[in-house]
């Protein structure tokens, strides 16, 4: 019984050859250009990633205690506080920079617009980021 719905269904499919070569050749076309499109989009999905972690937040962050609840500049670590955090190595850690981020306002005129102010060692997110090699 199985085998005879099957050798029908060949018959079927072949019984206009023009549409089934069609149909055969739309679904191949449209496997090839969504694998691509899903291909380049990872591509640059994964691009953004690198970018935003090598030029400013990295892989990791590390805060004071109770920071997220409030989220205020006054819960910032002392620089000494985190060296003596990287005090002893850390497998797999290449380099690490200390920031220290807040939100201001900038206006002139009649506009005004919040703004992020970043603090860092020069010297240390120039080894880091390489971002003085990219401006001219």
């Amino acid at each position: 019984m199985r085998n005879n719905i099957l050798k029908l269904a060949w018959r079927n499919i072949w019984r206009n050859k023009r549409r089934t070569l069609i149909t055969a050749a739309s679904v191949f076309f449209a496997v090839i250009v969504s694998s691509s499109l899903k291909s380049l989009q990872r591509g640059a999905w994964d691009s953004m990633i690198e970018n935003m972690v090598s030029f400013h937040t990295g892989y990791a962050q590390i805060h004071k205690q109770g920071y997220w609840q409030d989220q205020s500049i006054d819960g910032a670590m002392e620089q000494d506080s985190v060296e003596a955090y990287f005090s002893e190595p850390i497998k797999g850690l290449k380099n690490y920079l200390p920031r220290i981020e807040s939100f201001a306002l900038a206006s002139t005129g009649n506009n005004s617009k919040g703004i992020l102010v970043v603090g860092a060692d020069l010297e240390r997110e120039k080894e880091m980021t390489r971002l003085d090699q990219n401006l001219r």
